[in-house]
């Protein structure tokens, strides 16, 4: 079993990886007819969400232990795949719940673009400001591309996350998050 694990937690495993996750996609949209049939698209996109999650878990094998910073490397990604799921499998009850509402019929596919490109921007923006503001700009300017115009609203969610981060992350499990050129 260890083996299987580490196999996929491998380098060589990506084509495993993406064979699997069309599987659950072209699952998850034949599963979804009849009375699912308005929320095919929300529940294929849990799907995909709770396989990611399950990747991260199981690529977390993948890491080498090393204790030496105070935590291991294996952390992190599995703090990460434990929030995916749970806010996945919440989305997912409501969804089929009938809580949720329909999947619009057209999308908005310039929103999506800029979406992509804010997300980018930010990657490529933590070699210079670093993760904690690179983070908080992505998710304030995400959040003014949503429609989110109340100022108490984008402050607590863009200050929560990056207080969240800091603290779980650089005083709690001692990894280090890149710091940009301005703060390195």
């Amino acid at each position: 079993m260890e083996n299987m694990l580490v196999f996929l937690g491998g380098a060589g495993s990506f084509p495993v990886w993406i064979v699997s996750f069309l599987a659950v996609v072209a699952m998850t949209a034949v599963c979804a007819r009849g009375r699912l049939a308005p929320f095919r698209g929300r529940i294929v996109i849990c799907a995909s969400m709770l396989f990611l999650a399950f990747a991260f878990f199981l690529l977390s094998f993948g890491l080498e232990e090393i204790e030496a910073v105070g935590s291991s490397a294996r952390t992190a990604p599995r703090l990460w795949a434990a929030g995916l799921a749970f806010f996945t499998l919440d989305q997912l009850r409501r969804t089929l719940l009938g809580n949720a509402p329909e999947d619009p019929k057209t999308g908005d596919v310039k929103r999506v673009l800029i979406a992509a490109a804010i997300v980018a921007f930010s990657i490529w923006g933590m070699n210079t400001a670093g993760y904690l503001l690179s983070s908080g700009g992505m998710i304030l300017l995400l959040l003014l591309l949503f429609g989110e115009r109340r100022f108490l609203v984008l402050l607590s969610l863009t200050g929560g996350w990056t207080l969240f981060s800091w603290s779980v992350f650089i005083r709690l499990l001692h990894l280090s998050l890149p710091a940009g050129i301005y703060f390195g």
